[in-house]
């Protein structure tokens, strides 16, 4: 079965009354989606038609995907696998750390998703730690990680720098010395020249 070709936008006001249906089908309350319309993303086929929507709330480095719903049950699995590499590329994009859902199908847990740890916990932002029961991650990028590489790189550009300051030191003085010994032969040669000049009229 060749998986659906689809693509993604930001739902609209014109998109509400198709949201409302496909909300009341999941059995989610759209009176309260309603008031968070631009979270979502709205799932389109070739032809247009609605597939799904999937809300989005981002703050800081986290970010939360809450009430993906599809229209058609069957392809909603292919639709997720697809759906999936582009939510990561785009949290990367906007430099989020940690994925968080409150939704339980096995599916999340199958690319990933899991019960956080305590630490996790504590750095759940508002409004997420209000499903802190429910609430599964996924870790983009690990923060300790990206930590190290980061003073990794800091100290690979600070080296680079000393470096650079040594190298420049030394080429001063290299031309230091060079203008020295310069100036030390003109200063010999012109001695010598002034006493042959001295010495001429003798000779």
């Amino acid at each position: 079965m060749s998986k659906p070709s689809f693509h993604l936008r930001r739902a609209t006001l014109e998109d509400l009354e198709l949201l409302r249906g496909l909300w009341q089908i999941a059995l989610f309350s759209h009176s309260d989606l309603e008031k968070h319309l631009t979270e979502f993303q709205v799932i389109e086929g070739d032809d247009g038609r609605l597939l799904g929507a999937i809300g989005i709330r981002i703050r800081q480095e986290n970010a939360w995907i809450h009430h993906a719903a599809f229209t058609r049950p069957h392809t909603g699995i292919a639709l997720r696998e697809i759906l999936w590499d582009r939510l990561k590329s785009m949290f990367r994009q906007h430099g989020v750390h940690r994925m968080w859902i409150s939704q339980s199908e096995d599916y999340w847990s199958a690319v990933g998703f899991r019960t956080p740890t305590a630490e996790e916990r504590n750095s759940v932002p508002p409004p997420f730690e209000t499903l802190e029961k429910t609430l599964k991650v996924f870790v983009l990028r690990d923060e300790k990680s990206q930590r190290m590489i980061e003073r990794k790189m800091l100290e690979l550009q600070s080296l680079r720098e000393e470096e650079t300051a040594q190298l420049n030191h030394r080429t001063r003085l290299a031309r230091i010395m060079a203008w020295s010994f310069t100036g030390f032969f003109i200063v010999i040669l012109i001695y010598l020249t002034l006493r042959s000049l001295i010495a001429l009229p003798r000779l």
